[in-house]
């Protein structure tokens, strides 16, 4: 028990605490200090006692006028006055007592101590198993912390989740810590224990200056506190340099120790995983029955953490996209059976709803409320609208007329030669056309929409430079791009000639070769161009490559079309987690598009060069609602954003090994850091340095000194 006795003292930065060994709220407390405070009094009462006076017959009243000078220099405060061995033992049993009391002194008058107190907000800091949940305990832990600050101290806050972020830079000013403190926020997100480590390192040891204006004038190894319930992997390859870290583990921890601490991403039925009062949804999707295509089928999948078998209804709700995300419309539910720290599948069969979403919601009573919701999109199927303009390329024209590109794709042909006509030319300019394709021709001014150059160059003075390369040969191409998603042979491929020039800033590279790129997509104005710089034929009709002969010319075509003419399946098939930017696509004419939370107002997003719609604020699960256009031909969609994490959803914190647990059998629970493996602890208080000692060694001093006192007789 700490018994403040000054906050701070100005004067030489002292903040003085006392910490006894036996506390007056505990059972023997009141009686041990009841019985310490009576020593000084039975020592003065001794004092008066020692003094014995015995009747004596004398012949003379001449000593009467002595007498009375005796009893009056024996009464009480002529007693106590001029008498040393008093007064020495009553400053050691002084000195005894203030040592008893624990005193501890923090700060100094020219170095302080630095703090960087990184608090975990993170879905797992939601759990409810420490009331009221895990990241209010870690608050308060970090507000005594602060409390406990010397004026010479320093600490800054740093709070984090997937991503980490400053809430307060060095400073001393505990009434700023508090409040930066309690405005801490839980995120929905996942764990990146990385990223705080990389903050504070960066931000540990500035030279000088400490950003609130507070300046040190040595400097201190900072310590760094970590609040967490250890769901986040170890951190590989990273140096705490002059870090001192302490992980404060928070959570209830496992009724009985287990072999593994249990925070693999993929968990099946493990005994060695240790129990949590949890069941979560870790994955949901949908899709479309191949056999009825006017069926929507959704699949999930819950896990069950306890270590005892759970019953669970999950509940398919149905929310309107013209209507405020509420608590939706039931329209089926199943019973799911869980085994004890296992997982099962469901699924639900559904006619086509139309552009709607879902979300699947368990009614069961655990300790994260979160990952009891899972959310799924279903949008209106839209078909990309492309113009080609070709010469009677039939290659190309095959390649996108399949039945696999009809689906995706409404393709209409023209001739170079009606590009000056004034229906194309006010359709180009409309932004009719998600996608156009122009062959071996380039219109005079850039069309509103993407576009796809074969053989020929967008208008403008940055492809003024293009130059004709012979048989060039390709060297490389990005696959991680979705224009090349799964094309393989492009070194197989043989060109005659090419057009190649110098990408614009901002550009992809996209193939190249020995000559220079051969292909590349640019940004303009919100949209993209798409260029290769070689075509079917050249001139004269010549074939100018055989690339029509291989495997990846209607797989670069079909992505394409997907990627450049904005097509939606309809179906939510992308895992959209939060935090994490959301690439968005709309009609070409869309200038911006209207975002609506679950929580918070609407926004609005422009179009971003690259002809997409990025949305930056998706940092709660649920579903978020688009719309775009104005009066009657305003359009509507949706997109769902969930947690699904598994290290999130076991609620077993990590970092502390069980009772009993040492040596190599704990190091499974220990949290490593680079080559550092690091023990968690539950309780933690800031480092004090005890002064009771000294009082300790005065007292004894006093004795020594009443002990020379009365052998040598000495008086005052």
């Amino acid at each position: 028990m700490l018994l403040p006795l000054a906050q701070a003292n100005p004067v030489g930065g002292l903040n003085l605490q006392f910490d006894p060994p036996v506390p007056w709220s505990s059972a023997w407390g009141p009686t041990f200090w009841m019985a310490l405070v009576g020593v000084p009094v039975t020592i003065i009462l001794l004092y008066f006692l020692k003094l014995r006076r015995k009747p004596v017959q004398v012949p003379s009243t001449f000593l009467w006028k002595r007498s009375m000078e005796d009893l009056h220099v024996n009464s009480l405060f002529q007693r106590l006055r001029r008498n040393l061995l008093l007064f020495l033992q009553l400053m050691a049993v002084l000195l005894v007592m203030l040592a008893l009391l624990g005193p501890q002194m923090k700060g100094s008058t020219r170095v302080g101590q630095r703090y960087v107190i990184a608090l975990d907000t993170s879905a797992s800091m939601s759990a409810t198993d420490v009331r009221p949940n895990r990241l209010d305990e870690a608050k308060a832990r970090a507000l005594e912390l602060v409390d406990s600050m010397g004026s010479n101290d320093l600490a800054m806050v740093i709070a984090f989740a997937e991503s980490a972020r400053v809430v307060s830079t060095y400073t001393g000013n505990k009434a700023q810590l508090r409040d930066r403190i309690a405005s801490v926020r839980p995120a929905r997100s996942g764990t990146s224990l990385r990223d705080a480590l990389e903050v504070a390192a960066g931000l540990a040891n500035p030279s000088k200056q400490f950003g609130e204006g507070e300046i040190a004038s040595e400097v201190q190894p900072p310590r760094l506190m970590i609040y967490t319930d250890g769901g986040f992997p170890d951190v590989e390859g990273f140096s705490l340099g002059n870090l001192i870290p302490e992980i404060v583990v928070l959570g209830e921890p496992p009724s009985e120790a287990q072999s593994t601490p249990g925070t693999t991403a993929e968990e099946a039925s493990d005994p060695g995983v240790p129990p949590s009062n949890n069941v979560a949804i870790l994955a949901l999707q949908t899709a479309r029955n191949e056999e009825r295509p006017d069926q929507i089928q959704l699949f999930g999948r819950v896990r069950n953490y306890r270590d005892e078998p759970a019953e669970a209804v999950a509940r398919l709700l149905r929310h309107e996209l013209d209507q405020p995300i509420g608590e939706g419309r039931l329209i089926d539910a199943i019973e799911v059976s869980l085994p004890a720290r296992g997982a099962r599948s469901f699924k639900f069969d559904l006619p086509d709803p139309g552009p709607v979403g879902l979300e699947v919601r368990l009614d069961l009573q655990d300790d994260l409320e979160q990952d009891n919701h899972a959310y799924a999109a279903i949008g209106r199927p839209r078909q990309a609208r492309v113009l080609v303009v070709t010469s009677g390329n039939r290659y190309l024209l095959n390649a996108m007329t399949t039945a696999t590109a009809g689906d995706a794709a409404e393709v209409v042909e023209i001739r170079p030669d009606d590009l000056e006509t004034d229906d194309i030319r006010r359709a180009l300019l409309a932004g009719l056309y998600d996608l156009i394709v122009f062959d071996r021709v380039a219109p005079a001014e850039p069309p509103v929409g993407n576009a796809l150059y074969l053989g020929a160059m967008p208008p403008g003075e940055a492809f003024d430079q293009a130059r004709l390369v012979e048989a060039p040969i390709v060297l490389d191409w990005d696959i991680g791009h979705p224009m090349l998603q799964y094309v393989r042979d492009l070194p197989l491929v043989l060109i005659r000639e090419a057009r190649v020039v110098d990408p614009p800033p901002g550009s992809t590279t996209l193939i190249e070769s020995d000559k220079g790129p051969l292909a590349f997509i640019t940004p303009r104005d919100g949209y993209s161009d798409a260029v290769v710089g070689f075509s079917i034929y050249g001139e004269e009709r010549a074939l100018n490559t055989d690339w029509h002969t291989k495997l990846s010319f209607p797989v670069f075509l079909y992505n394409t079309l997907r990627f450049l003419g904005n097509v939606e399946e309809g179906l939510g098939d992308q895992v959209q987690r939060p935090g994490q930017p959301v690439v968005l696509r709309a009609a070409p004419t869309a200038d911006a598009i209207t975002i609506d939370p679950p929580q918070g107002p609407p926004s609005d997003v422009g179009r971003s060069d690259l002809g997409t719609f990025v949305y930056n604020n998706a940092t709660e699960p649920g579903l978020y609602r688009l719309s775009w256009g104005s009066g009657d031909a305003i359009e509507r969609s949706v997109f769902a954003v969930n947690l699904f994490d598994p290290r999130e959803s076991n609620l077993a914190p990590r970092g502390v090994p069980p009772e009993g647990v040492t040596g190599r059998e704990a190091e499974p629970y220990l949290i490593k850091i680079g080559y550092t493996e690091v023990a968690g602890t539950r309780t933690s208080r800031p480092a004090r340095l005890d002064r009771w000692w000294w009082l300790a060694m005065a007292a004894l001093g006093f004795v020594l000194v009443e002990w020379y006192v009365y052998n040598r007789r000495v008086y005052i």
